[in-house]
């Protein structure tokens, strides 16, 4: 829960409504017209209509809510566009009821939260009591739209006096972040995320041991994934059996990901931040879908950003890297929900990362075998992509995912390597994507 606070301060300092400024108005009329006329009973009407605003003014200000404020999420972490119930508790810290008012939780413009509504009368304070009738807690559900940590409140209280002559806001409470991250879209599976090294080593074990299937094959334990199901074996032994030998697998993949954006033409061209960062989101939401989709295959996922880095992984699972640097890694159960905490808050910079193809590059010698590569692209330097290209004989398959934004140079090179390039746009979707690249892997292989 967010901590407390006892103390409110305005949000919109007290000030007259339209009630308020007419009575105003027509009061300061009746002042002048008093004065023009030398009218003694209109001077005390004019000065009575001039008061009784400013007057309300202070009465808002003194009698202002003083509530403490709790609030929790269900659930704490959400996709973009899903949805969140904030659950506000709100308790009556004055010595007499509260008054009557209006309340909102304040948000950012990546949150669609609930219009004002009215704020249910308290009792005094019961300090003895617990839940009593002085506390309340109010329910509404709110939209991610935008990925990212997003605080959510003050709790924003407003109140008119009794005439409805003076208005104020306070805010009250500490907000609290909840958590959006990226979408995950369902990917199929295919041949595009097993390592021919994988199938290599499970075609010479078949082949050495004619009766592999009943070596390798063992009993059904709950919560063994259905895929691993192992129907020859569990139609000879009339029970449920499973692959053995793919639990011994450890697989790996690797993602590249481009996080460097170049500032070249971002604030010249109208509407070209609007688009670069359109683009960002759905490579984000590719590298969520990927990485979910690869841990779901259980590979231990490394990721390697092209700028600074960003992503934590698992304490202890980084794979050493260049010059002493740790490559984020998801390798363990909950794997993929700190995968897209990570990713909720990646941002692109400026600030360019000379030695992430480097990185990747020693990865991929340790590895000892081709292991499926992404390269999650938006732009880069020649040397960049003609270092990367250099890596396809160590990547199997080497898939790259190429943003509009990039130089059709990136394209032309890699695809000269032998990569796999598909281009990618927010119109298309990541599903669609993963899709081309699918069917063209399968091409490539059907060729030889």
């Amino acid at each position: 829960m967010s901590g407390r606070q006892r103390s409110s301060s305005p949000v919109r300092k007290p000030r007259p409504t339209a009630r308020g400024w007419t009575l105003f108005g027509v009061g300061v009329a009746a002042l002048i017209a008093a004065i023009s006329f030398g009218r003694s009973d209109v001077l005390f009407l004019g000065l009575f209509l001039v008061t009784v605003p400013l007057a309300a003014m202070i009465s808002v200000t003194v009698d202002r809510p003083r509530l403490s404020v709790s609030r929790t999420f269900h659930p704490d972490v959400v996709a973009v566009g899903e949805n969140a119930t904030v659950s506000t508790t709100a308790r009556n810290e004055a010595p007499r009821p509260s008054p009557p008012a209006q309340w909102r939780e304040f948000a950012p413009p990546g949150l669609d939260v609930q219009p004002p509504a009215p704020f249910p009368r308290l009792d005094a304070h019961q300090p003895a009591i617990h839940r009593a009738k002085d506390t309340v807690t109010l329910r509404q559900d709110i939209r991610a739209n935008h990925r990212g940590s997003h605080g959510i409140g003050p709790l924003i209280v407003s109140r008119t006096d009794p005439f409805g002559l003076a208005y104020a806001e306070y805010a009250l409470g500490q907000p609290r972040q909840l958590i959006v991250t990226p979408r995950v879209r369902p990917l199929a599976r295919g041949e595009l995320d097993i390592a021919r090294s994988e199938g290599t080593e499970h075609e010479l074990l078949r082949h050495s041991i004619p009766s592999a299937d009943e070596l390798i094959a063992r009993e059904y334990r709950p919560g063994d994934p259905l895929r691993r199901v192992h129907w020859r074996a569990t139609a000879r032994h009339d029970k449920l059996m499973v692959r053995q030998e793919e639990q011994r697998s450890n697989p790996e993949a690797w993602i590249l990901f481009d996080t460097h954006v170049q500032q070249r033409d971002r604030f010249v061209i109208p509407g070209a931040a609007e688009r670069a960062d359109a683009e960002f989101e759905e490579l984000v939401e590719l590298v969520a879908s990927v990485g979910v989709h690869l841990l779901d295959e259980e590979f231990v996922v490394s990721i390697v950003e092209t700028a600074p880095r960003q992503l934590g992984g698992r304490t202890g699972a980084g794979r050493s890297g260049t010059m002493g640097s740790t490559t984020p890694t998801y390798d363990l159960g909950g794997a993929d929900r700190l995968l897209l905490a990570d990713l909720a808050s990646v941002e692109q910079t400026t600030e360019a990362r000379d030695e992430a193809v480097s990185e990747l590059s020693a990865g991929l010698r340790r590895s000892g075998r081709a292991v499926p590569v992404f390269a999650m692209l938006l732009a880069g330097s020649t040397e960049e992509i003609g270092a990367l290209a250099a890596l396809r004989p160590m990547c199997d398959p080497a898939v790259a995912f190429v943003g509009a934004s990039a130089d059709p140079s990136v394209t032309e090179t890699l695809t000269d390597a032998g990569w796999i390039c598909v281009a990618f746009s927010s119109a298309e979707g990541t599903v669609a994507a993963w899709q081309q690249a699918l069917g063209r892997h399968r091409t490539a292989v059907q060729r030889g």
